[in-house]
């Protein structure tokens, strides 16, 4: 009698294929290792022109802005961001072609955590500018820096990445607090106390630092009404998405010198050579690295290629379309 053929069950070792359209950080070969230890076919497309292989499991990508035009002729399953935020993927044409997506929650917590502090210490110390001095002979460059130490820290959503700034201010003998749409007990735990808005927080604040997640509903929630409570003595930080602050506004108030800011984003990047930003006075500007560590890229492949053998089993843990 003949045998019947058995299914392969999605998820198998090589039933699993990925397209990737941009570099992860680390060496490919790594990639490929780690995609295969889960019966991933891993193909490369950084061009993102004409997609090949149609109909892969998923489509791994990072920021790249990903069209539903291209979706449709990729065909994936799902798309796994290997970020946490997934503003880059059109979300609608997903939820149209029943694409599941997929982010990395929490993969570089201690990296954006201790960048947020590294520039808060790059503006109190003056830094760059003692960098700069000394290299062209100086030796006094102004009157003296600022201690962290006793400084009121203000946090501007108080999730994860939040709490774990907060936590390191709190070790440098900074005072907490925080506005956030959902109050957490962890903040709370390590003395941080809530404030009622967002003015009460950039007023009561000698440092201001962003952690709120960039959507809908808060892309640009920081403007000149909360940018005119700070003082000029008042550093901003953003380590968080560019978008939450209104550029514009911002620019034309630290050219006024009404504050001081350490800023990882940006409205618009790479930020364009001409914008006004970067002749701003009194801030310090990094090119969006507060994630990109070594230990936190291997940690993002490690999660991207976990989170595509999840949803081939049908977990939706990390999945973030259906909160959408």
């Amino acid at each position: 009698p003949s045998k019947k053929k058995k299914r392969r069950r999605m998820g198998s070792i090589g039933d699993l294929t990925a397209v990737v359209t941009q570099g992860l950080g680390v060496p490919k070969p790594l990639v490929e290792a780690l995609a295969k230890q889960r019966g991933i076919t891993v193909f490369w497309q950084e061009d993102a022109a004409e997609p090949k292989p149609v109909e892969p499991t998923a489509l791994i990508m990072v920021n790249k802005k990903t069209s539903g035009e291209f979706l449709s002729k990729l065909k994936p399953k799902m798309v796994a961001v290997a970020f946490t935020g997934y503003d880059a993927v059109d979300m609608k044409a997903c939820l149209e072609q029943k694409i599941a997506v997929y982010n990395v929650p929490a993969y570089s917590t201690d990296s954006v955590a201790e960048l947020a502090i590294g520039l808060a210490l790059a503006v109190y110390r003056e830094i760059p500018v003692a960098d700069k001095s000394i290299r062209e002979g100086k030796w006094v460059i102004s009157s003296g820096g600022t201690e962290l130490k006793g400084k009121t820290v203000g946090i501007l959503g108080t999730g994860t990445i939040g709490v774990a700034t907060a936590k390191l201010f709190k070790a440098f003998g900074c005072e907490l607090i925080g506005w956030s749409r959902t109050e957490k007990k962890a903040f709370t735990d390590i003395g941080g106390k809530y404030v009622k808005t967002k003015a009460d927080l950039f007023a009561g604040a000698d440092i201001v630092s962003l952690h709120v997640p960039c959507n809908a509903k808060t892309m640009g929630c920081v403007g000149e009404a909360e940018l005119s409570q700070l003082k000029p003595t008042s550093v901003l930080i953003n380590v968080g998405r560019g978008g939450l602050v209104q550029q514009e506004v911002l620019v034309k108030m630290l050219q006024a010198n009404k504050f001081r800011a350490g800023l990882d984003v940006f409205v618009k990047e790479p930020v364009d050579p001409n914008d006004p930003i970067l002749s701003a006075p009194n801030c310090v500007l990094t090119p969006h690295v507060a994630y990109k560590t070594q230990e936190a890229l291997a940690r993002r492949v490690v999660v991207t290629l976990d989170n595509i053998v999840s949803f081939s089993n049908g977990s939706a843990a990390n999945r973030v379309d259906t909160k959408e």
